[in-house]
């Protein structure tokens, strides 16, 4: 990530689009002719010049100070709140007690939402709030606010004649979550406008380096090219989340954009115009949504083009240009990246989505624990165990080892926290009333593996798992074969009851040749009838099946199955499920 110029903290990734999280600040000599003169203006003035000279000299607890005094004087004086609250804010980096970091939280944000109060437009105090906000929640409900938020952030600045190119990166992330993508504070018009911003710094910047790099120091020259290459990166976000909104619009929305003035969208089809007959008007808004898809497969593409690391963009564009098919399978490094920017947020965006599949993966395993005669399985292998949504439900039903796989090492390292009595999808209340605490961790091991070529050894097991189970992760994958050959192999079918095998998919309807569809979402969907063919070629028999919603996706149900399987078990399979 890049360092924002004259400020402080470093950009963060939210959802896959770049969110910055730099506080303003507000300056001295911004405000000396803005001071109330009714409220001891010298000695106030003299406190905030006082505040700022030590925040700039990095001295925060001389700062506080400082910003204390000078509200001392006047409760209201904005600037003081500003600072105040940015100096609290940074005290928190260097602070353990997680006690003092809510306080000091929650007195910061008290202290902007006051400035707003008073001043409801001030841009500093709203960006600095929107951005203490998204990181003390990520529920819909806050992301909504904080668009807000960032908004008069914008229109402050536009008002001022300003071009506040933070505020109109974060209000395009924030939008685009929250699915406000036209109009004039939309997500599409506020990623034009950053980008044409930071398209234009870059080319200053390489000018300015062509220019003058032969008077540079080496040290100083490789800098200069550390920035220009920061912009670069950042500039392949932008235009990633550019192009995956693009790719989500309505053809409705499409043609609409066709009368705005787009900064960045070449309209260059032919479109019907005239008569306005219902089929004209139809073939109208599909063309307009071919060139919203043309440009956003542009979009992904520049986005690569900036930083050929931008393995999410890469993916997007496969699922944009080759078809319904696609690849095999999501690369690791797309899931790995994906999930590792994702995992502070993951439990809590999925339970707004309305998620259920760790839920419903956990009922199928007792089902089929109770069908089988068992009191417990053996060992269970949760695959793409993520931060142990799933391994919450079927720690209960194992008495030996629990596994868990997943490619993102930050989703393992927080189902790695997990224990008995904490986490992985554990409610506080429910922690709470629990009898007692147990500290031991809910998964025996855990391993940063490729489920295709995964082996008993790797996740230090002698013989194979009881039961298998893959809540939302067969999404990254297409072709089957592979991967459900890999679960037979580890798993043990020896016993009496077999292996078992349990997981959820996306669901694509029965057509002429359907295997599997890769969506615009980047999501892999498959048909009923594929799944069930690939299977029982890896050697598996169907015991049951759902379909199932695992998830609302924009208010609208996503279709999907929940499939059950047996192997070496000496039972038919159910054909007609």
């Amino acid at each position: 990530m890049m360092m924002l110029p004259s400020q402080k903290r470093v950009g963060r990734l939210l959802i896959s689009i770049l969110l910055l999280s730099t506080l303003s600040l507000v300056s001295s000599s911004y405000f000396d002719d803005k001071v109330d003169k009714n409220k001891n203006e010298e000695a106030i003035n003299a406190y905030l010049t006082k505040g700022n000279n030590a925040l700039g000299s990095g001295n925060l607890h001389s700062a506080g100070r400082s910003y204390e005094a000078c509200l001392r004087m006047d409760p209201d004086q904005r600037y003081c709140l500003i600072n105040y609250a940015s100096v609290l804010v940074d005290l928190n980096a260097e602070e353990s007690d997680e006690s003092m970091k809510q306080q000091r939280t929650k007195k910061a944000q008290d202290m902007l939402t006051r400035v707003l109060a008073l001043h409801p437009k001030d841009g500093d105090a709203a960006f600095n709030l929107a951005l203490l906000l998204q990181d003390s929640s990520n529920s819909e409900e806050v992301t909504r606010e904080a668009a807000r938020l960032y908004q008069v952030a914008v229109q402050a600045a536009d008002t001022d004649g300003e071009e506040r190119w933070d505020a109109l990166a974060n209000m395009a992330a924030a939008k685009q979550e929250i699915g406000e993508f036209m109009g004039e504070y939309g997500a599409i018009r506020a990623y034009e406008r950053v980008i044409v911003m930071l398209e234009e710094m870059v080319q200053d910047k390489e000018a300015y380096l062509t220019q003058n790099g032969n008077n540079f120091e080496n040290e100083q020259y490789q800098y200069l090219e550390a920035e220009l290459r920061a912009l670069n990166e950042y500039l392949s976000t932008l235009y990633y989340g550019y192009g995956t909104v693009l790719s989500e619009l309505s053809n409705s929305d499409c043609k609409a954009l066709q009368s705005e003035d787009s900064l960045l969208i070449d309209w260059v089809e032919p479109f019907v115009q005239g008569s306005g007959t219902e089929k004209e008007h139809e073939t109208d808004e599909a063309s307009a949504n071919h060139v919203c898809k043309m440009n956003a497969i542009n979009a992904l593409r520049l986005a690569i083009d900036l930083n050929s690391k931008n393995v999410v963009a890469e993916h997007m564009l496969d699922a944009l240009t080759e078809g319904d098919v696609g690849k095999g399978r999501a690369s690791n490094e797309f899931v790995s990246a994906l999930f590792d920017d994702f995992a502070e947020t993951f439990d809590a965006k999925l339970e707004a989505l309305g998620y259920k599949v760790p839920g419903l993966v956990g009922d199928a395993a007792k089902e089929l624990l109770l069908s089988s005669g068992q009191s417990s399985y053996r060992s269970a292998l949760d695959a793409g165990c993520g931060t142990g949504l799933a391994g919450r439900h079927l720690r209960p039903l194992v008495v030996g080892s629990l596994v868990g796989i997943d490619l993102s090492k930050k989703m393992l390292d927080l189902a790695a926290q997990c224990t008995l009595s904490k986490g992985c999808g554990l409610r506080d209340e429910e922690a709470a009333s629990a009898a007692k605490e147990d500290n031991k961790p809910l998964y025996d091991h855990l391993a940063s593996l490729d489920l295709e070529t995964t082996t008993l050894k790797e996740v230090g097991a002698e013989v194979g798992f009881d039961i298998i189970a893959a809540a939302d992760v067969f999404v990254y994958f297409g072709d089957l074969q592979k991967l459900l050959s890999n679960f037979a192999k580890l798993s043990d079918s020896s016993g009496p009851h077999g292996a078992f095998l349990i997981f959820s998919c996306e669901r694509i309807e029965e057509e002429e040749n359907s295997k599997w569809k890769l969506q615009k979402s980047g999501r892999y969907a498959h048909s009923k009838s594929y799944v069930v063919n690939t299977a029982a070629n890896a050697g598996y028999k169907l015991v049951a099946y759902d379909e199932i919603t695992p998830r609302y996706e924009k208010g609208e149900p996503v279709k999907g199955h929940l499939f059950r399987f047996s192997l070496g078990k000496d039972q038919d399979a159910k054909d007609e499920l």
